[in-house]
């Protein structure tokens, strides 16, 4: 069974590729996560779930297709980086991060910062999750007060304290 955790790896992974390759999305996908996506499908079909094949499927476009404007978003916040000395796995999970706060109701706010910064301390720098922590919960501030951050169901689970420190709270991966 793949976990929620894995298949943000896999889309971490399929987006990589993608930019590092110039690749346009769909082939990349069709290579990459299409296998995935059917197992994903079969499983949730077997089990009567739903929510892990849109997670695959929409954060990967939806990732790519906003990646300039979630460029913008965090150099906003990156006081004095430029982008480009940003490492660009940081940026993918800062951007995928993002895209599933945004656009993902039934997700804990909590539960998507937790799984970002665990996907850098596995893939990234030793200090990226605490870089990756600080943008991102400077960005759901704004996100909260803008009322850019819409949740339902699952996803309203203690998402209304703000200055948390995700580092520190346990959840089991989603």
């Amino acid at each position: 069974m793949i976990t929620r955790r894995q298949i943000r790896a896999k889309v971490m992974q399929a987006i990589y590729a993608c930019i590092t390759s110039g690749e346009a999305p769909e082939p990349v996908f069709n290579l990459l996560l299409k296998e995935i996506q059917t197992e994903v499908s079969e499983l949730e079909e077997k089990k009567k779930l739903s929510g892990d094949t849109k997670l695959l499927v929409a954060l990967y476009y939806e990732t790519m297709k906003q990646a300039e404007w979630y460029d913008e978003l965090i150099i906003k916040k990156a006081e004095n980086w430029e982008l480009e000395r940003i490492a660009r796995l940081d940026r993918i999970l800062m951007h995928m991060a993002i895209c599933e706060m945004l656009n993902f109701e039934e997700i804990p706010i909590k539960v998507t910062i937790n799984e970002y910064l665990e996907l850098a301390k596995t893939y990234s720098t030793p200090k990226s999750s605490k870089f990756i922590n600080g943008i991102l919960d400077s960005l759901y501030n704004d996100f909260l007060s803008d009322g850019r951050i819409k949740k339902k169901g699952r996803g309203l689970i203690d998402h209304s304290s703000s200055k948390t420190n995700p580092v520190e709270e346990t959840t089991t991966p989603n």
